[in-house]
């Protein structure tokens, strides 16, 4: 298993694609770059269009003059709409909310301030406040594109209403690979001085495969307040055209409360305790099982910044299978310790930068490890074509990742070098476009270099994945 370069449970495993596919679930930019992108209805969508380009710090010198302006002509209702939906695209949803309230005060009943109190309310989780003020602009008289929207987001609303919540989304596509295997790319090695030929097998082989990503979310509101029951799903499939022992089918679920931390003065934190249950197949035969346990916490240290921590600890039972007959050696515990933080750099580029360390104890000191990695994220949203089967009112996006991982072995394998233990460093630098189309699909098309290099031969190998899909969000 090991002169074939296979090792599923490690960083870069067996399925580096699908490890890919998995991280694409953290995209935490999304986060903040694009939850309420659709909900920015009728009033919301000119605070986007002003000066998309312009920085914070021009945006905030420009509501710096408006203030001041309201000081000097307080009855400018002109002049403080444009003061509350800057407030709004900066993250100031109270001080937007409060000067909307203000031109109420003066003149009651305008929809469009009261369609961007309904989107701000719902923004900031007063649900019900912002089915108030919906209901209001839906009573009025309005335009049919206007009456279009405001149905599409009371849709949200009467979701968030509910007690429960339920999102979901589908990836499927095709993947195309330089070194599918992740193996040394030539026909011999040496092994302790001596030169070793390497089968067809333990070689780099190109091939490609088509996937299947499934992915839910769903939440519940418990009776104690700001307390949930939150669970995931990922459900992953792949199918490659020559190499059928690489078939990967992999299911994990993680489920359990959370906790609203801002009734003990942390606002805008939520911690989570869940358990963590799993399976995967492997060559079309069951290999591994999976059981745990883990800690989140989410916090959103400030209108732009976003933290989010993890520790896990999972158990893991391998089977032996024809292709892989000494799977039951990595049977063992695996802890997990991962931390991202993602920052808000301008109204259309996200950055983020995440770090994760992890133990996996097996039953040999060869397949015991502790491995590091350290990754950045630059996203960037813009304007792109539109018509036909491509979305109007959805950005682009270009997401530009750089990746490096590194991990010490507890002990060497006699098979490959007796006096010994593994080493490894890689890295790998990735490319991805995203393509809005209508009807909530998404394409896109992700570019990957990676390299291993290990001071084990058969641990050497580096090679290029092409990924092109398509995404349905629910």
């Amino acid at each position: 298993m090991r002169g074939e370069g296979v090792h599923f449970s490690e960083s870069l495993p067996v399925m580096l694609a699908a490890w890919h596919f998995l991280r694409r679930s953290c995209n935490f930019h999304r986060i903040l770059t694009g939850a309420f992108a659709g909900l920015l209805m009728a009033g919301s969508v000119a605070a986007q269009e002003a000066a998309p380009d312009e920085g914070f710090a021009a945006l905030e010198a420009r509501r710096a003059q408006l203030f001041q302006a309201t000081l000097n002509d307080p009855a400018n209702l002109d002049i403080a709409f444009e003061y509350a939906l800057l407030s709004a695209r900066l993250g100031d949803y109270e001080g937007a909310i409060s000067t909307l309230e203000r031109i109420l005060v003066f003149n009651p009943g305008l929809p469009r301030v009261q369609l961007e109190l309904a989107v701000l309310y719902y923004r900031i989780g007063a649900v019900d406040t912002a089915q108030h003020y919906l209901d209001a602009v839906r009573g009025q008289d309005l335009p049919p594109a206007v009456r279009a929207k405001v149905d599409e987001f009371a849709l949200s609303v009467d979701k968030a209403a509910k007690p429960y919540r339920f999102s979901a989304s589908i990836d499927f596509g095709m993947q195309a690979y330089s070194n599918a295997n992740f193996a040394p790319d030539r026909d011999s090695i040496l092994i302790g001085g001596v030169p070793v030929n390497l089968g067809p097998g333990a070689q780099a082989q190109s091939d490609a495969s088509i996937f299947a990503l499934g992915q839910i979310h769903y939440t519940y509101d418990l009776p104690a307040q700001g307390a949930l029951f939150e669970l995931d799903g990922t459900l992953y499939a792949s199918k490659y055209f020559e190499l059928s022992r690489l078939d990967l089918n992999f299911l994990e679920v993680a489920f359990g409360p959370s906790f609203s931390l801002g009734r003990w003065g942390w606002e805008n934190a939520r911690l989570g305790i869940y358990g963590i249950a799993g399976a995967s197949m492997l060559g079309g035969s069951h290999y591994s099982t999976i059981g745990g346990a883990g800690i989140r916490l989410r916090t959103q240290i400030d209108n732009r910044t976003l933290l989010e921590t993890q520790l896990e600890a999972r158990s893991i039972d391998y089977l032996n299978t024809v292709d892989y007959p000494t799977a039951t050696l990595q049977d063992g515990e695996t802890y997990r310790f991962r931390a991202q933080l993602v920052r808000s750099l301008s109204p259309n580029w996200t950055g983020s930068l995440a770090f994760e360390a992890r133990k996996v104890e097996g039953e040999t000191a060869f397949n015991t490890f502790r491995g590091y990695g350290l990754t950045a994220k630059l996203n960037h949203d813009f304007r792109g074509p539109t018509g036909g089967i491509l979305a109007d009112n959805q950005p682009w996006s270009l997401l530009l990742a750089l990746g490096g991982i590194a991990r010490d072995y507890d002990g060497p394998d006699p098979l490959i070098d007796p006096v010994n233990a593994q080493e490894d460093t890689g890295l790998f630098v990735e490319a991805s476009v995203g393509i809005p189309l209508e009807n909530n699909f998404s394409a896109y098309v992700t570019g990957q270099y990676y390299r291993q290099d290990s001071n084990y031969a058969t641990r050497d190998y580096d090679g290029v994945t092409l990924t092109y899909g398509v995404k349905k969000r629910f």
